[in-house]
């Protein structure tokens, strides 16, 4: 995992507190979830005008799925403890 000065502690007390996980080889490619995110973001986009709620609903998730992908490029990802916070906050460091 590449570090940075700047989050690199908030990103180990997430990694030492069970909410973010180490990943290596294959399994640090977020390829799958960024193509995951891109056909969620594409029926978001289709459900907008008959279904206002769901298409939020479905532009968070992919939203997510795009910043869950950005931290399986760097050797990250949120376990079941850190869920959806975790990318947050991971993101966010």
């Amino acid at each position: 995992m590449a570090r940075w000065p700047r989050g690199e502690a908030d990103i180990e007390a997430l990694l030492h507190d069970g909410r973010l996980q180490q990943l290596t080889g294959d399994a640090a490619n977020g390829r799958r979830l960024l193509d995951k995110a891109v056909k969620t973001l594409n029926t978001a986009r289709l459900a907008v005008t008959g279904d206002t709620d769901s298409a939020f609903v479905l532009a968070y998730d992919a939203a997510r799925q795009a910043l869950t992908a950005l931290l399986v490029q760097q050797g990250l990802r949120p376990t079941t403890d850190g869920g959806h916070y975790a990318v947050e906050q991971a993101v966010r460091a």
